[in-house]
């Protein structure tokens, strides 16, 4: 497969949602990725206002690099994460290199949705499932947020940090990016593969569990227990159930370094 990055001039898009980037962050980080060479950089809360998702899904599919900066409040926004799932299957398409940052949060927190993270992403999942009604749509967003939390590499920044030093490793991470991308024997990593080892969503996983369980307590748990099986049959669903959702559910949340 030819490599994008040989057909196009480089562009970098910017996936921050509701992160308030900082106006010193944001200049530094264009300037310096000018100064590398790529002269078009697209910031989505610059970009989103007055435009429609074809206008942005089109500024993913022309960039060479995206940059998916998580933060707390980083779920508060559905655009964000409808733009994340388009990172996601440029990324699987092998059209796309994605570099997660993690902005005042960890990475275990956005990978498991645990902490502050997961709770905001519960409270916008719950405002769109009373509201909405598009399951579909919202393990979409779950299994993108796994997905990408998960890439390499990665950059980890904190509050106390300075804003300008965040700029420069973005850069220099995406430069070194554009150079591998640049060798005749580059090739994606793993992890932009067409989900050769997908991650379950939650719903996914629950899904499976009350198959297994339900099968269970259908054609074994009547040969087991002979007399008053419905009786003993339905407990030992329950528990078939919940095991089954919780060792996968474990599977899931597993990632280097996590």
């Amino acid at each position: 497969m030819v490599d994008p990055t040989q057909q196009r001039e480089p562009q970098v898009f910017v996936n921050s949602g509701a992160t308030e980037l900082p106006d010193d962050f944001i200049r530094h980080l264009v300037w310096g990725l000018t100064d590398i060479g790529i002269f078009n950089v697209f910031i989505d809360r610059d970009e989103w206002w007055g435009r429609d998702l074809n206008h942005i899904f089109t500024c993913i599919e022309e960039s060479t690099i995206a940059l998916a900066i998580f933060s707390p409040g980083y779920p508060e926004t559905e655009w964000c994460l409808d733009e994340l799932v388009k990172m996601k299957e440029r990324a699987n398409e092998k059209k796309l290199l994605v570099i997660p940052i993690f902005l005042n949060v960890s990475k275990k927190d956005v990978r498991t949705f645990g902490g502050e993270f997961g709770e905001r992403f519960m409270e916008m999942r719950k405002r769109y499932t009373d509201y909405k009604y598009d399951p579909f749509r919202i393990q979409r967003w779950e299994t993108s947020v796994m997905t990408i939390s998960r890439m390499e590499p990665s950059l980890t920044w904190e509050a106390q940090s300075s804003n300008i030093h965040l700029a420069e490793e973005i850069i220099r991470a995406v430069k070194r990016e554009l150079d591998m991308a640049s060798d005749p024997g580059f090739s994606f990593p793993s992890e932009f593969s067409n989900e050769s080892h997908p991650k379950m969503t939650i719903g996914e996983v629950f899904v499976s569990a009350f198959l297994a369980a339900f099968l269970f307590s259908l054609f074994i748990a009547p040969k087991i227990f002979t007399t008053a099986k419905w009786l003993l049959g339905f407990p030992i669903t329950i528990v078939v159930l919940h095991q089954l959702y919780c060792a996968l559910a474990q599977q899931n949340r597993r990632a280097p370094g996590a």
